[in-house]
C-alpha cells in the first residue's frame, strides 16, 4: 500500500528544478511490477504535448487499456437523423488492423532525465533521512549511459520511526533479439551474474507467455519452472488468462456485425428517449420529425390499416421454432422470426410514423379500436400500453387524451420489452446463458458508484423503495392491473430508463463478445462463465460506448483444448522473473520482451532499430530490484 502524499510533497519543495507527478504508475511501469499502487514519478516535461494518437494503424493487436466510468447522458447520435448515420461508411475504419496505441499521450509528454541526475536525485532524498512515508519513487532516464539505464526505482518503508528499509531497483534495455535466440539457461546466467558468488539461486522460476490468437484475442499462459535445465516450453499445469478487445471505434462495430439489427433497435430506443427529454423539456426538436423512422416511415393511414389488422383480423402466423445452433445463426434466427406478440407487432407498425403528430394520432386510433370494434387479439404482455388498451377493450376506462411526452413513453415502453426479449430468447435458444433482466436493472445500492444515477435535486428516494420500483416499472401487479385509474399515462423515470439502456447496451456488448469467441476460441463451454463475469460489472453508459476506442473482457480459463492451441503459436511477449538471495539481501530479476518497445520509441531515438521487420524479434529489458533483508 502506497502512502507517500508528504514525500511527493517533500519533493517538490527540495527539488522545485524537476517535475514530478504522483499518481497511478505508467503502463509500462506496471507491466514490470505488476503493481497499480500509487508511485512518484520523476521526468521532465516536453514542450509540447503529442497528438492524441491513440488509435494508430499498426500490424500487431491491441495491448490492455483501462478506460473510466463516465455518465455520459442523451444519444451520440443526436444531431443527425437515422438514414444519416446508416449511410456513413464505418465498415474501412473498422476493418482496418486499427489498435489501441501502446501509450497514452500524457505518457509521450514525458522526457527523461540523465541518468546521472536521475540517481542523485533519490540520493540527496535518501541523504534527507526523511522517516515518513512508504512506497516507490521512480525516475525516467535517458539511456545514454553504458547500461542503456531507462528506469530508476527507490522504494522506502518508514514504518518504524528507528529504521529505514530501501529496497533500489533499476531497468536496462538490452537490445533488440531473436525469439527464438532467448533461451532461459541464458537468462538464469544473465541473472547468476548479478548475483555472484555470494548468493544462492532459487529454482523456482516464474514464467508468464503471451500470444496471439486473432488480433483482438490475447492468452497469457502462467506458469512456475524448477531447475537450471528448464526452458519456456508451456507446462500443462499453466494458469490460462484470455484478454479480447472489442473495437468500438465510436459505434462502427456494429456495421460489421451479424447482430447489427439488434444494436440499431437500441439505437432507436435511445433516440425515443431523447425525444421524450427534448418535450418535458419544452425544447421544439421533440415535437420535430422523427430520426428513427428510417427508410420504411410510411404516412398515418397506413399505419392505422396496419392497426386495425392487427387488432381485428385473426392471425394465421405458426409460432417460430429454433434450431439450436451457432450464436451467429441464432441471432438470424431471432431477427427474422414471426411476432405473434401483439405489443410487438403495434411497436412495429408506430415506428413507421414519422412525428409526433401521427404517432400520437395513431395511439388514439389504437384507443378507438379498443373501445368500439370487435379486437380479436388481445393483449397480454403486461406493459402500461397493454393494460390501457386491454382496460377499454373491457369497458374499465374511457378514451385518455395524449398529452405531451406520453405518446413517446408509451412506444419506448414496448421497445424496450421487444429487445429484452429477443436478447432472452438467443441466449436462452442456444443454451448460453438465462438473462435475469429483473436483477440486471436493480440499482446496485452497495456501489459507490451508483450516484452517477442520481443526477436530480429533488428528495432522496429510500433505495429499498427505489429497488422495488426499479422492478416494477413496466410491470403492473395484479392488484393495479384491477384498478383504472393506477393506469398511468404517464411514469417515465430518467434514471430507470438510464440504466435499462446502459444495461442492454451491456448485454449487446457482450452478445458481440461471445461472437468473436465463438469464431476463434470455440468452446462453447466457457460461455456461460463468461456472461456471469461480464454482466457482474457496472455497466457503462449508453452514450460512453461510443466514445470508447475497445471494450475489454478478461477471464481466466483452464481448458485443455486452448491451451494447445496457443502452445502452437510463436509468443509476441514474455516475463520471466527468478531470484537469488544470501543472509543480508536479496535479488529479483525480471526480463522483460516484447515485440513491441514497453517505452515511447520517441524518448530514445539511439535505440531505433530501422532494419527490424521480423515479427518475431524482441525488444528486452532486464529489471533487477535489490532489497535489503
Amino acid at each position: 500500500m502506497s502512502d507517500l502524499a508528504n514525500v511527493y510533497q517533500l519533493f517538490r519543495n527540495k527539488f522545485e528544478a524537476n517535475d514530478f507527478q504522483y499518481y497511478c504508475p505508467p503502463s509500462y511501469i506496471h507491466t514490470l511490477t505488476e503493481n497499480n499502487d500509487k508511485v512518484i514519478f520523476a521526468f521532465r516535461k516536453k514542450q509540447t504535448l503529442p497528438l492524441d494518437t491513440n488509435w494508430t494503424s499498426v500490424k500487431n493487436s491491441p495491448k490492455s487499456n483501462t478506460s473510466n466510468n463516465l455518465d455520459l447522458t442523451g444519444s451520440p447520435l443526436k444531431d443527425e437523423s437515422f438514414d444519416e448515420f446508416q449511410t456513413i461508411d464505418h465498415s474501412k475504419d473498422y476493418n482496418e488492423p486499427a489498435v489501441w496505441n501502446l501509450w497514452t499521450p500524457e505518457e509521450e509528454s514525458y522526457a527523461p532525465l540523465a541518468t546521472e541526475k536521475a540517481r542523485s536525485i533519490l540520493q540527496n532524498f535518501i541523504n534527507l533521512d526523511c522517516r515518513i512515508g512508504r512506497g516507490s519513487i521512480w525516475t525516467l532516464c535517458s539511456g545514454t549511459d553504458a547500461d542503456r539505464t531507462v528506469l530508476l526505482q527507490l522504494s522506502i518503508d518508514s514504518a518504524s520511526k528507528n529504521q529505514r528499509q530501501f529496497t533500489r531497483g533499476i531497468v536496462r534495455f538490452s537490445g533488440v533479439q531473436a525469439s527464438s535466440g532467448i533461451s532461459l539457461a541464458q537468462l538464469i546466467d544473465i541473472h547468476r551474474q548479478r548475483a555472484g558468488d555470494g548468493m544462492k539461486f532459487n529454482p523456482k522460476i516464474q514464467i508468464q507467455q503471451w500470444c496471439k490468437l486473432c488480433p483482438q484475442i490475447t492468452v497469457r499462459l502462467s506458469w512456475h519452472t524448477m531447475g537450471e535445465g528448464s526452458t519456456f516450453i508451456v507446462e500443462r499445469n499453466a494458469r490460462v488468462r484470455l484478454s479480447q478487445e472489442l473495437p468500438i471505434n465510436n459505434g462502427a462495430f456494429s456495421h460489421s456485425s451479424v447482430a447489427e439489427y439488434f444494436w440499431q433497435q437500441l439505437q432507436r430506443l435511445a433516440l425515443i428517449r431523447d425525444k421524450i427529454m427534448d418535450i418535458r423539456a419544452n425544447r421544439e426538436s421533440g415535437y420535430a420529425r422523427s430520426e428513427f423512422g428510417g427508410e420504411d416511415e410510411m404516412g398515418l393511414e397506413y399505419v392505422k390499416q396496419k392497426v386495425n389488422n392487427i387488432l381485428s383480423s385473426f392471425l394465421a402466423v405458426e409460432p417460430t421454432t429454433y434450431t439450436l445452433s451457432s450464436i451467429a445463426d441464432m441471432i438470424q434466427q431471432v431477427q427474422k422470426h414471426n411476432l405473434t406478440d401483439v405489443m410487438e407487432r403495434l411497436y412495429d407498425a408506430l415506428t413507421l410514423c414519422s412525428n409526433y403528430d401521427d404517432l400520437r394520432a395513431a395511439i388514439d386510433y389504437i384507443f378507438h379500436l379498443s373501445t368500439h370494434s370487435n379486437v380479436v387479439n388481445v393483449p397480454t404482455n403486461g406493459t402500461r400500453f397493454a393494460q390501457l388498451i386491454l382496460a377499454m377493450i373491457q369497458d374499465r376506462l374511457a378514451i385518455p387524451s395524449l398529452t405531451g411526452s406520453e405518446p413517446y413513453e408509451l412506444l419506448l415502453e414496448c421497445g424496450i420489452n421487444k429487445l429484452m426479449s429477443d436478447y432472452r430468447t438467443i441466449f436462452s435458444e442456444n443454451g448460453v446463458y438465462e438473462l435475469e433482466f429483473e436483477k440486471l436493472f436493480q440499482p446496485q445500492v452497495t456501489n459507490p458508484r451508483k450516484s452517477r444515477y442520481a443526477t436530480g435535486s429533488g428528495p432522496q428516494i429510500d433505495m429499498h423503495h427505489k429497488a422495488k420500483q426499479s422492478a416494477h416499472m413496466f410491470q403492473p401487479t395484479v392488484e393495479e392491473r384491477g384498478r383504472e385509474k393506477s393506469i398511468l399515462l404517464s411514469n417515465f423515470d430518467e434514471d430507470e430508463v438510464k440504466i435499462r439502456l446502459n444495461r442492454l447496451a451491456q448485454v449487446h456488448l457482450l452478445l458481440e463478445h461471445l461472437l468473436l469467441l465463438e469464431g476463434v476460441v470455440n468452446v462453447p463451454s466457457i460461455y456461460g462463465r463468461v456472461c456471469e463475469l461480464y454482466l457482474s460489472q457496472q455497466p457503462y453508459s449508453y452514450g460512453e460506448v461510443y466514445n470508447r476506442k475497445t471494450d475489454l473482457l478478461e477471464f481466466d480459463m483452464d481448458e485443455f483444448m486452448l491451451l494447445r492451441k496457443a502452445d502452437q503459436l510463436e509468443p509476441c511477449a514474455r516475463r520471466v522473473v527468478m531470484s537469488s538471495t544470501n543472509l543480508l539481501q536479496k535479488l529479483e530479476t525480471v526480463f522483460y520482451q516484447n515485440a513491441k518497445p514497453l517505452l515511447p520509441e520517441s524518448l530514445y531515438p539511439q535505440f531505433e532499430c530501422k532494419e527490424i521487420d521480423n515479427k518475431h524479434m524482441f525488444w528486452c529489458y532486464e529489471y533487477d530490484l535489490i532489497e535489503r533483508l
